[in-house]
């Protein structure tokens, strides 16, 4: 039987999926019109202006851990029409009250707590629904649809921040579109419910009998193991991030201290580790099918050969391409452990693991700059040679023990059944 989604039973469940993943990047809308919002504010802190496009991260830590709990009780139909409220109010509000920083700090922080919450309800709600080669497939469709449409969002951003940034908010409109799309294609079932609803390549008795033994805890020993599994995945998505924010963090730096372009250049080879996103979601299932059990050690060998090229070269075509290997690797992780997690946490406390999972990715973000300037400290070295060397280490280290521990096989030969 084949494995594609795209089917007419299945089209209004994916317009709900695919709405909620559009959504789930608006927390960075306002992030071209920083540096108009500073000059609008010029008493104000430059670092405080600058965390308009960071502080809904933290708050959608906040709700990704809250929603995970709730999702035990709230359908996905309920949650995402919460969401897309706070995303809506947050977005829209500036339009009105604009006249001083903290009223848009505010408004920056419901957005991103809206926004967290899709974190949890996105990947809960695909698992609810698919399952085997269409989930893994789904997963990676989803990762590319949030980047390509975060990349089109922010092109659009800057475009209206051309006319004055309070129009940049205006994008924010879309949320209220996005609110109708929810209440009508995201379905009124909870992530536990009794019954079974799946695509069109449905789940067996024999696969369900196979995956719930270990999920739901039969035995003791298993439950123990899975809970294992389940740590190494999130730390897995930790690490990932953790080496994927070095080039959020040190690449404008990179290509200052080299003389490899102007202050757009850094931006220009962002949109590559973004962009690679996209080629690896649309084609994950392929990837899969090449590479079997080996997925998640190639994905930090791709990781480790993108910091390599970094320290090794000086030319901006090879900053590009090292931005693409290393997103393509952290794109494989990211699309991977949630397919993982789906298998090895059963239905009703799966979205609290994956509120877990994106606390943690939200974390190793926060933490990758301070862990390296403090052992570019201890070591009194350059900074920059020092976090594309802590890369190249920690992912090849991360690849290795991977390989050498059978751990995706492990995984996939015990808690899943195709």
């Amino acid at each position: 039987m084949g494995t594609s989604i795209f089917t007419k039973r299945n089209a209004g469940i994916l317009a709900g999926i695919f709405t909620l993943a559009l959504l789930s990047r608006f927390d960075s809308i306002i992030s071209p019109s920083v540096a108009a919002i500073q000059a609008s504010f010029p008493m104000e802190n430059p670092s405080t202006v600058e965390s308009l496009a960071t502080i809904g991260a933290t708050a959608a830590v906040v709700s990704a851990l809250l929603f995970g709990k709730l999702m035990e009780w709230l359908s996905f139909k309920a949650a995402g029409i919460i969401s897309c409220l706070f995303i809506s109010f947050g977005g829209l509000m500036p339009l009105i009250f604009h006249s001083n920083l903290r009223q848009l700090l505010l408004f920056a922080v419901i957005t991103g707590f809206g926004a967290g919450i899709l974190t949890t309800v996105l990947p809960s709600l695909s698992a609810r629904f698919f399952h085997g080669p269409q989930l893994s497939g789904l997963m990676g469709k989803v990762l590319a649809m949030q980047d390509g449409s975060s990349m089109i969002i922010l092109a659009l951003g800057g475009l209206l921040a051309t006319g004055g940034w309070i129009r940049n908010y205006w994008l924010y409109g879309f949320g209220l579109l996005g609110l109708f799309m929810v209440a009508v294609f995201v379905p009124g079932v909870k992530a536990a419910g009794s019954e079974e609803v799946s695509a069109d390549e449905p789940h067996t008795e024999s696969q369900n009998h196979a995956v719930s033994d270990h999920a739901s805890g039969g035995e003791h020993g298993e439950k123990q193991q899975s809970t294992g599994f389940i740590a190494l995945c999130i730390l897995l998505g930790f690490l990932s991030i953790f080496l994927v924010a070095v080039l959020y963090n040190k690449l404008a730096v990179y290509i200052s201290q080299y003389h490899l372009g102007g202050t757009d250049a850094s931006g220009f080879a962002l949109m590559f580790n973004t962009g690679s996103s996209v080629v690896i979601g649309l084609s994950i299932n392929r990837l899969r099918a090449c590479f079997r059990n080996y997925m998640l050690p190639f994905a930090f060998l791709l990781m480790a050969s993108g910091a390599l090229v970094f320290i090794a070269t000086r030319s901006f075509p090879l900053v590009c391409l090292a931005a693409f290997l290393v997103g393509s690797g952290s794109a494989i992780i990211m699309s991977t452990c949630p397919f993982l997690l789906s298998n090895l946490a059963d239905r009703k406390h799966y979205p609290l693991v994956m509120g877990v999972f994106s606390a943690m990715t939200s974390l190793g973000f926060t933490v990758s700059t301070w862990v390296f300037q403090f052992v570019a400290g201890l070591l009194k070295t350059d900074p920059l040679m020092v976090s594309f060397g802590g890369m190249v280490l920690i992912a090849i280290l991360a690849a290795v023990l991977l390989a050498l521990c059978n751990f995706q096989s492990r995984v996939e030969d015990r808690y899943i059944a195709y």
